[in-house]
């Protein structure tokens, strides 16, 4: 249905006198961007910046005097293509701006990349629709008329933009029988937490013997102590994402558990009795499918602030109060019971025994996992979204301590990555290696002129699959004819010339022996390592299966 859905878009877009349009690759707009290819009636311009690809949109509907129609994913992409419909309100050019959008119930929980998009352009458009995930009731008529009116009010005097934010669900269907959720329950909010209320959750989660702490993003790691405290008391696995702080301790506690993911993809039926779920949002989306299926009789969500996280609709019970100040409270009140820690454990160590042997050495995994083990202790890490983030949320677990771990995962975006490192390093006062994509570095390639001001060593490492790589792992990666161009934005630019021009050193990798020098060095560098985008999804089911077969020949039940 969402493939016909994006299709009649596209069809009454030009039956209604579009005939160009322009879009930047993204997951969400996929669909959309797949229609407009397969519409030969329209002129296509495809560009990885936002910001560039609508003022050209903007410059053809004002030569041309007719609408063009501009195509983004969710997310800051919205956000980029600002300047140009301020620029066309004002100068009555009409655009017809066609936003992805998550459906509704991801909206306002936090869910990744997602934010409110309805409105987002205030009085700089003429009109707005919000176009509702497709669903059997959505009459083909509304869709119809719908798109006509969008098009006839960008060209009536004065003319000027239009937005229509798309939603688009991803299928699925469960063959349950329908049963009323359950609601959340917020704990009254106290500057000092009640003595009766730490005592009740103390008693409560004592109560279960497949309890589970999944720590989300924190703004400090300060406190980190108390946290493993209360998983070392009640005998609790701790799950750790990447941007919790908690990896970065001086040795492993010995409840978090390492390569969680892989365990997860592997022995999926992990079932909790008891999430508390410490902390913000979480990178892995294998994580956050695993926590959708499970069926826990209390989830409680923990963080210092009112704001929506549960894009699952899992959460039972919410306490809003620092995370670290909850467990320090718990501590005198809880204690342990026999519990499933030790298959955990069991599981996590055997991974880790093993993961290396099923890493191509110089590859894309292959250097989350050198940066694991030889990184020196005193750099602090930024890693840009998409495929880098991902990449070390699963397999970087150092065995040391290691400094700070930084990530822009507000919203996700691929924009202003190279000058958020620039600001991390020159606030945190020490040397930074940044993991960057080559989409990302191609975003913000004018912040590299930010370093004549930096006195910090930032270590650039920009990986150059010539495109975007994570969209290789997406199902439309089989539609060869779309998925270069369209999809995967495919790209054949070199960083070097970009380097020269900001005058940054140079590398082009060709092993870890010289990145191992570099960060000896401890001096400014872009470096630069290419990689395919279609080894590197084939290196990912090696990992996979290598995770599978440990697990299968450990004989693990459950």
């Amino acid at each position: 249905m969402n493939d016909r859905f994006a299709a009649q878009i596209m069809m009454h877009l030009v039956n209604q006198g579009v005939r160009k349009v322009c879009l930047s690759p993204g997951s969400r707009s996929s669909l959309l961007a797949a229609a407009a290819a397969r519409e030969s009636r329209l002129k296509k311009l495809i560009h990885f910046d936002e910001r560039s690809m609508a003022f050209h949109a903007y410059g053809y509907a004002k030569g041309s005097q007719s609408p063009v129609a501009l195509i983004t994913t969710s997310g800051s992409a919205t956000g980029n293509i600002f300047p140009a419909v301020m620029e066309a309100s004002h100068d009555h050019v009409p655009l017809i701006i066609l936003t992805a959008d998550r459906p509704s119930e991801l909206q306002d929980c936090m869910a990744n990349q997602t934010c409110d998009q309805v409105k987002m352009f205030g009085s700089y458009v003429r009109w707005r629709v919000e176009i509702p995930a497709c669903e059997p009731q959505l009459s083909d008529e509304w869709l119809g008329t719908t798109i006509a009116h969008a098009v006839f009010r960008s060209k009536i005097p004065p003319p000027g933009p239009v937005h229509l934010n798309c939603q688009f669900r991803e299928p699925f269907f469960s063959g349950e029988k329908f049963q009323a959720p359950s609601s959340t329950h917020y704990e009254p909010f106290h500057p000092i937490i009640p003595n009766a209320t730490v005592k009740k959750w103390a008693d409560k989660l004592c109560s279960f013997k497949k309890g589970i702490i999944i720590a989300g993003s924190m703004p400090s790691s300060k406190r980190q102590e108390a946290i493993f405290s209360l998983a070392e008391k009640l005998d609790w696995p701790v799950i750790a994402d990447l941007m919790s702080g908690l990896r970065s301790s001086e040795l492993p506690h010995p409840n978090l558990i390492s390569y969680y993911l892989d365990l997860l993809k592997t022995v999926p039926d992990f079932e909790p009795d008891c999430i508390l779920h410490l902390g913000d949002r979480l990178i892995s989306k294998p994580l956050l499918a695993w926590i959708a299926k499970c069926k826990p009789h209390t989830y409680l969500m923990v963080a210092d602030h009112p704001f929506r996280y549960d894009p699952s609709h899992k959460v039972t019970d919410r306490m809003i109060t620092d995370p670290s100040l909850f467990c320090q409270l718990l501590l005198p009140l809880v204690h342990s019971q026999i519990s499933w820690l030790s298959e955990w454990k069991a599981l996590s160590h055997l991974i880790e025994g093993h993961i290396d042997s099923a890493i191509h050495a110089f590859s894309e995994p292959g250097l989350i996992r050198y940066l694991h083990h030889h990184l020196p202790s005193h750099y602090a890490l930024y890693f840009s979204n998409s495929m880098p983030i991902r990449d070390a949320d699963r397999l970087f677990f150092p065995r040391h301590h290691r400094g700070p771990i930084f990530g822009q995962r507000g919203l996700s975006g691929i924009d202003g990555n190279i000058a958020t490192a620039i600001g991390l390093a020159a606030a945190t006062e020490r040397p930074l290696v940044a993991l960057l994509g080559d989409q990302a570095a191609l975003h913000d390639l004018n912040s590299w002129a930010q370093l004549r001001h930096c006195k910090v060593p930032i270590i650039f490492i920009v990986i150059n699959n010539s495109g975007g790589g994570i969209f290789s792992f997406l199902p439309l990666a089989s539609q060869v004819d779309i998925f270069e161009d369209y999809i995967a934005g495919a790209h054949e630019w070199k960083f070097a010339k970009a380097a020269e021009m900001f005058h940054v050193p140079y590398l082009c990798l060709s092993d870890f022996d010289e990145l191992h020098k570099a960060l000896r060095e401890e001096k400014t560098l872009l470096v630069e390592f290419t990689s395919n985008r279609r080894q590197n999804v084939l290196h990912h089911e090696a990992i996979d299966q290598k995770s599978q077969e440990l697990i299968e020949h450990f004989g693990a039940t459950l």
